[in-house]
């Protein structure tokens, strides 16, 4: 799941918190980071309590790691860039970095491609 499938499964209230807490998730980035009244206003709320209170909740802890993710994946991407460079000039360790990398990327598409299949199967289930 993504993690703009995953905030489209909690209230709305709840989904503008978090891209009050996550600026960068949100759309147009153009626009101004919130301020706490003017999340509290669009929420209809009058204090941050309920929203602290989520923080503790299940719910919250995997849409941050679901955020976590996205953010390592674009290092990783940087990574790959720097260690590729310094590979192709002939750095012997960044050879190896560069072999190992690519080790782990294929374990994680291969991971992947299994929990896709693997919802694939129980959706075809519902059928």
């Amino acid at each position: 799941m993504t993690l703009k499938e995953a905030l489209n499964k909690t209230t709305k209230e709840n989904r503008e918190y978090f891209k009050y807490k996550f600026p960068d998730v949100r759309f147009d980035k153009r626009k101004a980071k919130k301020t706490e009244e003017q999340l509290l206003r669009v929420t209809n709320r009058k204090t941050m309590n309920g929203f602290l209170e989520w923080e503790k909740s299940a719910e919250y802890a995997n849409l941050v790691a679901l955020y976590l993710q996205s953010k390592m994946m674009n290092d990783i991407h940087e990574i790959y860039n720097v260690i590729r460079e310094k590979a192709i000039t002939g750095d012997e360790k960044s050879v190896k970095l560069l072999l190992q990398l690519n080790k782990e990327i294929n374990s994680m598409v291969k991971a992947s491609v299994s929990v896709i299949d693997h919802d694939n199967e129980d959706e075809d289930d519902l059928i």
